[in-house]
């Protein structure tokens, strides 16, 4: 009954991203437990829920759905709107759905037999290092080998134009996630395209008013991200059985 777990998953997003507006999402900010449409999501949620059970006695499931997404959404709305909240609302939804179908749905020691083979499995815990190793060591490692040409751009080179707090950090992350994502996966073709991408995108950024100093610096960086996540990439590709 796997299926039926993303079944219910479909629908919760459906129903929470695609059948909500803007203004009726507004309507329940507003008016808050009095909104009429707080009520009319969680009934919807609930039925949609109640359509893909396969026995409809079990009135027990749209029932927790309807009380436990009021609760939530009610939550959420009294919360500053920021990222951490978006994320606590949906996470805390999908693991009433997960318990749901564990209790009534799931296979005998389904969740115990999987659970215990991913933490075994010698390939889950290579990749999870090596990710977690470019994404956060490998970091510290660049920064502080580019450190010596970054004092001496911040002393020599004044942009007109203003860059985002830690862009640079948080591009070069997911650059290499990208990059060794694409090594392991053997889709070489996917690291030319993205030094493509990156080029175009760094173009214009390069060629006006900043000096050479600059230019060099980001091509020395950019260099130094792609060979050192390949090189994570190839050994992770060797040693996974």
């Amino acid at each position: 009954m796997l299926i039926l777990l993303f079944q219910w998953l479909a629908v919760h997003f459906f129903a929470d991203f695609v059948l909500q507006t803007k203004k009726l999402i507004q309507n329940k900010k507003d008016r808050k437990a009095a909104s009429w449409f707080l009520y009319v999501h969680c009934l919807v949620h609930a039925g949609l829920i109640y359509l893909l059970l396969p026995d409809k006695s079990l009135w027990q499931i749209p029932a927790i759905i309807f009380i436990t997404h009021y609760c939530i959404d009610l939550w959420k709305i009294y919360q500053k709107e920021n990222i951490f909240t978006f994320i606590a609302d949906q996470f805390l939804h999908i693991i009433v759905i997960v318990i749901i179908w564990i209790i009534w749905y799931q296979p005998v020691n389904w969740v115990d037999t999987h659970l215990l083979k991913l933490l075994n499995n010698y390939n889950f815990w290579l990749i999870a290092t090596a990710y977690l190793i470019t994404i956060f060591p490998l970091a510290f490692v660049l920064g502080y080998a580019t450190q010596r040409w970054r004092k001496d751009i911040e002393q020599s080179v004044h942009r007109s134009s203003t860059s985002l707090s830690e862009a640079g950090k948080w591009i070069g992350i997911f650059e290499r996630i990208l990059v060794v994502t694409f090594v392991i996966n053997n889709h070489f073709e996917g690291i030319g395209f993205l030094i493509a991408a990156k080029s175009i995108l760094r173009f214009n950024d390069i060629k006006g008013d900043v000096m050479r100093k600059e230019a060099e610096y980001i091509l020395i960086g950019t260099l130094m991200s792609f060979a050192s996540s390949i090189i994570i990439g190839t050994i992770t590709n060797l040693l996974i059985k």
